[in-house]
């Protein structure tokens, strides 16, 4: 049986218990039959009381394969689960006004359920194979480091994860370590994500996560998740994304890209939302056009060509705030308090309008809402060369506005921009886009920041 498979089983068999459970503690309580004012009462809760306890059940990791313990530590997943589906079931009466569920009946139903959710699932694990899908693993750290991470992971096989290599980030070889394929060098790690095409990439070592970070930029294959034993610096951060690997905490410093299908439909939605836009405000649009044209004539748009997803070129749309053949000596970076910038091109910077052009380019798919901004394949090169990590911008689509916009300033570092885009790329998430274009709303109102 797949994994899909055993979580619908799961799901099914797990809401028929619910109810089996409450219908048993009636008949105990009333005998048949069932009397029709507890019936009634019982029918108005049964889906919003189904669907909740199965969230709850779900809260308290039970379709967590590894929550999916034998004995004990299963009875005790169950057991939490009831007790608060029991709360749950009270408050949802009281707010339902079905005042037909007796305290007897409770009683009841949490142990009959308990025993029916436990028990079917103590019988499935005798008859059923459930195979989980593998999940790829390479590790890399110095021996001592490694060595409880693979204890961990051995515990944790039979929920698909499967080493593949260790590589080594210390001068010490690496020996006797259960016969796993070892890699003597951190420089080894983009041609071995290449081949082997890991799900997780867990760094045993933090302290040399930074060298392992910088072989990571330059490989085009690995898109999954990097984990870190944390630190004590870590431990001390009040907000940390981390996740246990069976009891060892791991310190998560990338999710891994998005599904296919989410990545989907946020271009999809973000499509239609730049066409709506773009009708929308069409009357600035004109203003803005007629301001720059007469104040310093043609062209009113601008076109330049920057670096898009995987590096592809696309022409860039903005209305032009410098003066004409601002760069007849060649490809200069913005600044603060350009002296090329004229004075409409100044206000359309500080309101951001200079920008909105752009909405055009995410309808064609070629940038995003939010996104780090993109830069000119000229001044890419150099970036790469000087930093591997700023290749990193490029697993995702440019933005017009994005959290190095809303955090920094027009004359900010592009090395410090990157640390801003880097952040969002590693951690980003429909709220955390909502997040940002929040504040872009509040950069362009009071003047701030820099797009």
């Amino acid at each position: 049986m797949s994994r899909r498979s055993w979580i619908i089983l799961s799901l099914a068999m797990d809401a028929l218990a619910v109810n089996l459970a409450i219908l048993a503690a009636f008949l105990v309580r009333f005998g048949w039959p069932l009397p029709a004012f507890n019936m009634d009462a019982y029918q108005r809760v049964l889906i919003p009381l189904t669907i909740g306890q199965l969230l709850i059940f779900l809260l308290v990791d039970l379709y967590d394969p590894a929550a999916e313990r034998s004995g004990p530590q299963l009875l005790g997943t169950v057991v939490k689960g009831a007790l608060i589906g029991l709360v749950a079931l009270v408050a949802m009466s009281f707010l339902l006004r079905a005042f037909s569920f007796p305290r007897t009946v409770i009683a009841v139903t949490f142990f009959t359920q308990t025993l029916l959710v436990w028990g079917w699932r103590r019988a499935a694990a005798g008859l059923l194979r459930v195979r989980w899908p593998e999940r790829r693993v390479v590790v890399v750290g110095d021996a001592e480091d490694v060595r409880p991470v693979l204890e961990r992971l051995q515990s944790v096989e039979r929920w698909g994860y499967r080493v593949v290599a260790l590589v080594s980030a210390g001068a010490e070889p690496m020996g006797g370590l259960g016969g796993y394929p070892v890699f003597a060098s951190v420089e080894d790690l983009p041609a071995l994500l290449e081949r082997e095409r890991p799900h997780q990439l867990i760094v045993a070592t933090p302290s040399r996560h930074r060298r392992i970070l910088e072989q990571l930029a330059t490989s085009t294959f690995f898109r999954g998740e990097i984990l870190v034993t944390p630190e004590l610096y870590e431990m001390h951060l009040g907000e940390i994304d981390f996740t246990l690997l069976d009891d060892f905490p791991l310190l998560r410093l990338s999710a891994g890209d998005p599904p296919l299908w989410q990545d989907a439909a946020k271009v999809a939605l973000e499509r239609a939302a730049a066409a709506l836009l773009l009708v929308v405000l069409s009357p600035v649009f004109g203003a803005v056009a007629l301001a720059v044209l007469v104040s310093s004539g043609r062209p009113v748009l601008y076109r330049q060509v920057r670096s898009g997803l995987a590096q592809r070129p696309f022409a860039l749309l903005k209305f032009r705030t410098m003066v004409p053949d601002a760069e007849t000596e060649g490809p200069v970076l913005a600044r603060k308090d350009d002296p090329r910038v004229t004075r409409v091109g100044y206000w359309l910077r500080v309101s951001r309008l200079d920008e909105w052009p752009q909405l055009w380019n995410v309808m064609r798919g070629e940038m995003s809402l939010v996104g780090p901004r993109p830069e000119r394949p000229e001044f890419v090169r150099d970036f790469i060369a000087e930093d591997p990590l700023y290749a990193e911008r490029f697993r995702v689509r440019p933005g017009i506005t994005g959290l190095a916009q809303v955090s920094g300033g027009y004359g900010t570092e592009a090395h410090v921009k990157m640390r801003f885009d880097l952040m969002y790329i590693y951690h980003r998430s429909p709220a955390l886009d909502l997040r940002i274009l929040l504040r872009t709303v509040k950069v362009v109102l009071v003047g701030r920041g820099a797009l």
